[in-house]
């Protein structure tokens, strides 16, 4: 992995030309929206990638990394647009610099140019994670079960589990679809048989009964024993023999057809429920353009791997990644679609297995009817069978049913006028014709049973072929599912324990109970989380949604760590934290500084109080922050880096504009102190609106502070300790001074700030106030350069134990000998 040195921008974006040093250090860029912050967030991105993650996605038609990566005004000079990026590995410690321009974003050059600063690299690029916005974090909480699962396992890099599920759940499908086949072929079979043998059911006693009654007839040797596989025509020498009719089984079938003709019932309820689906289909013909890409296009997905080539068109791409992101949203924004394909092919299999067997009467019929009936009946039986067959065979398929709506919708099934009159007359033509000897009789009915014998037998392997091919399928994907239900299972378990615990840490006040709950079923992960003990629910289901882009980031943090392990050094947030509400930011520092100490986090945001609060939780130092103030078109942004509030006033007196750095003292006094006032616990009126007046923070300082002071006094002379004792008065002496001073010009703020006329000081005035703050905060701050931090109280309430800095140089006893 790497960490970031320094950065140089020039004709960039909304930047024209920027140094700055991050120093492999946790890094702020903080200033107003529009200042030109995403600049930076962009640049980055393309050193590493040669892409622009916010010139790609949904609402990005027509814009090119290489037509609006330029400055504006480098339009039509993409050359003069480079990033050049020096980091170092923090594997090998070596150190290297890669530049790329817009004009060729695919290459870059790299100096020096290392097997392991490559390497490097390569592990950055394949991690497009590692930057991170608010619009990402919200996909990991509330999007729906199918989606976040999608999401979740793109970012640990397990995107096949899902293919590869998508994939067998496929085949499935299709050979799920060649069983129901086979069942109505099967099934159409066992009617035809019964009804010749004339058996409600087909066991083998009944129908060896049957079999050995013709046989008996005709002389032959009785079966002893009958199975699908029996020659039941064994012995029979039918080569030259004509068949006789079989009056009873063919007036069975034939009345087989006209009972069915005259109930369709289940028929049409069958095709009410098809219809329906269809007509939506009808009504948004854009949604079979998705059904019709979206196989395709998941195919497509299983073949991006490390190639950034498109395998359905040739198109390249900037990255895989990107590519990758690409059909997935494809695959995503056809999910609605994809559920109504699934109700036209659920209503489509009901609907096709009543007809088939239907179709399996008709067949039965018609056979009769080529030997036995008038042409005009042959015809007008022939002409429904067809009709029927045509039927099925547009209804495979959803664009075959879609295709034949408007004949669905009339009423496919009605019976043509003159079949009914036709079959009555058949039957009664069938039943009138004089019975047949009983030698040919029995001929004839053993010839028919012997053929639709074989028929039910090659049905039957053919169904019991189809199962077992459906079983294994079966068995094939829920194995799978559940093998990788179980392998996500455990790496959620240990995925959310962290997620649990991060959360915690930055709503300690409120929800140090919190646990959540990721549950990955069959290509979902459903994830549900704690509310006050009072039961697991989806995180949109009650809590707010600063505290759910809280839980965004904690599960990113999360899963990143998982991802990467110790690997794990470098991450971007983009006005990320701003997600968090902004009574836990300071845990949320906490949480990165402690948890993850080595890794470089940089981080955009337009809140000064939230970039004076990094710094003030020392997660970033002074220097480690760039300041944008204000941007135009022709100069870019105007920046600083390092500097504190302080600087900017001393370059406002130096302009000697005094009201500006009246104002900006002021501002600083109002993001300073609230932060100052929580360290000491300093006791202030309790505002609902947590809009807190100066004065009033200004005084509850002082007056908590003085009260440590006292304690701290006490403490020292409890324990006699001299040393001790003179700190204390050393503190109190400094305490006097500085609130002499800044009692004495704090009138002056006001002043200038709310411009009163009579306020005109010149900058030789102003100064003193200014000397005056800075001394009265220094009373709060250690002195050493590398802390820098405010003291703060420790221990918890009513039993404080110290007044202290984070590097221990300030640290005053409050305990007290006890007696």
């Amino acid at each position: 992995m790497i960490q970031i040195l320094a950065l140089h921008i020039e004709e960039f974006r909304g930047i024209r030309n920027l140094k700055t040093t991050l120093d492999g250090k946790s890094f702020a860029i903080h200033g107003p929206n529009g200042s030109g912050k995403s600049g930076v967030v962009d640049a980055i991105g393309f050193a590493f990638t040669g892409t622009i993650a916010r010139l790609s996605g949904s609402g990005t038609a027509g814009i090119t990394v290489q037509k609006h990566g330029p400055h504006v005004h480098k339009r039509d000079d993409p050359g003069a647009a480079k990033v050049a990026l020096t980091f170092r590995d923090t594997a090998s410690g070596q150190t290297g610099v890669i530049t790329r321009t817009v004009k060729n974003p695919a290459s870059f050059s790299l100096q020096p140019d290392t097997a392991e600063l490559r390497q490097a690299l390569t592990v950055v690029q394949q991690h497009p994670e590692l930057t991170l916005s608010r619009r990402e974090i919200i996909k990991f909480i509330l999007s729906e079960a199918g989606k976040r699962a999608g999401e979740v396992q793109a970012l640990l890099r397990l995107e096949t589990l899902d293919a590869q599920r998508k994939a067998l759940k496929s085949a499935l499908g299709k050979v799920a679809g060649d069983k129901s086949t086979a069942h109505s072929n099967f099934t159409n079979a066992q009617a035809a048989a019964s009804r010749h043998f004339d058996l409600q059911r087909l066991t083998s006693a009944e129908v060896l009964g049957v079999v050995n009654g013709y046989r008996a007839v005709l002389g032959l040797t009785a079966l002893e024993n009958i199975a699908l596989g029996t020659d039941l025509k064994e012995g029979l020498d039918d080569r030259d023999a004509e068949v006789a009719l079989d009056k009873p089984s063919a007036v069975r079938d034939v009345q087989a057809l006209q009972a069915w003709l005259a109930d369709q019932s289940n028929l049409n309820a069958a095709l009410a429920a098809l219809t329906k689906p269809l007509a939506t289909l009808q009504a948004n013909p854009g949604v079979l353009d998705s059904l019709k890409h979206r196989a395709f296009v998941e195919t497509g997905l299983t073949l991006v791997e490390t190639d950034s080539v498109c395998p359905l068109c040739d198109v390249e791409w900037d990255s895989p990644e990107l590519l990758r992101a690409h059909l997935q949203e494809k695959v995503s924004s056809s999910q609605e679609a994809a559920r109504l394909e699934q109700r036209i092919k659920q209503a489509t299999a009901e609907l096709l297995d009543l007809l088939r067997a239907g179709r399996g009467v008709v067949r039965a019929a018609s056979k009769l009817a080529t030997t036995w009936a008038e042409v005009a009946t042959q015809e007008a039986i022939q002409s429904w069978e067809d009709r029927l067959l045509a039927l099925d065979s547009q209804l495979a398929t959803v664009p075959g049913a879609l295709a034949i709506y408007e004949q669905l919708e009339a009423d496919p099934f009605a019976v043509p006028a003159g079949l009914t009159t036709a079959l009555s007359s058949f039957a009664a033509d069938l039943a009138a014709k004089p019975d047949t000897s009983a030698q040919a009789k029995a001929r004839s009915s053993l010839i028919i049973a012997a053929e639709r014998w074989s028929q039910l037998r090659l049905a039957r392997t053919g169904y019991d072929a189809a199962a077992k091919a459906h079983e294994l399928a079966d068995n094939v994907y829920r194995a799978y599912c559940r093998v990788a239900d179980e392998a996500l299972t455990s790496l959620y378990d240990q995925v959310e324990t962290r997620f649990s615990q991060f959360y915690q840490r930055i709503n300690a006040d409120d929800e140090s109970g919190f646990k959540a709950e990721l549950e990955p079923s069959a290509g979902k992960l459903d994830l549900l989380v704690d509310f006050y003990g009072l039961g697991m629910f989806p995180p949109g289901a009650y809590h707010s949604e600063g505290h759910q882009d809280g839980m965004g980031v904690c599960l990113y943090l999360a899963l990143v760590e998982k991802l990467l392990g110790p690997a794990f050094r470098f991450a971007v947030l983009d006005d990320v934290v701003m997600s968090v509400d902004s009574n836990h930011r300071r845990q949320f520092c906490e949480l990165l500084r402690a948890e993850f100490p080595n890794v470089q986090f940089v981080i955009t945001t337009h809140d000064e109080i939230w970039a004076k609060q990094m710094q003030s939780s020392q997660l970033i130092s002074k220097k480690s922050q760039l300041r944008f103030h204000g941007w135009s078109v022709d100069t870019g942004p105007a920046s600083e880096q390092g500097s504190d509030f302080w600087a900017r006033i001393d370059q406002d007196l130096a302009k000697d504009d005094v009201p500006a750095a009246a104002h900006k003292l002021r501002r600083g006094l109002e993001a300073e102190l609230p932060e100052l006032a929580e360290e000491l616990r300093a006791r202030v009126t309790y505002r609902g609106d947590a809009k807190y007046e100066l004065g009033e923070l200004l005084s509850a300082v002082k007056g908590r502070h003085n009260d440590w002071l006292k304690k701290a006094a006490n403490s020292a002379a409890s324990w006699n300790l001299p040393d001790a004792k003179q700190r204390v008065a050393d503190l109190k002496d400094a305490r006097s001074k500085a609130l002499l001073a800044q009692d004495g010009e704090n009138w002056a703020i006001n002043a200038l700030v709310h411009y009163n006329g009579w306020a005109t000081m010149t900058k030789h005035d102003f100064a003193p106030v200014v000397q005056a703050c800075r001394e009265f905060l220094q009373l709060f701050r250690c002195d050493n350069d590398d802390c820098e931090c405010w003291i703060t109280v420790t221990g918890i309430p009513g039993k404080e134990d110290a007044l202290r800095c984070q590097c221990g140089e300030y640290n005053v006893n409050l305990v007290s000998k006890s007696k």
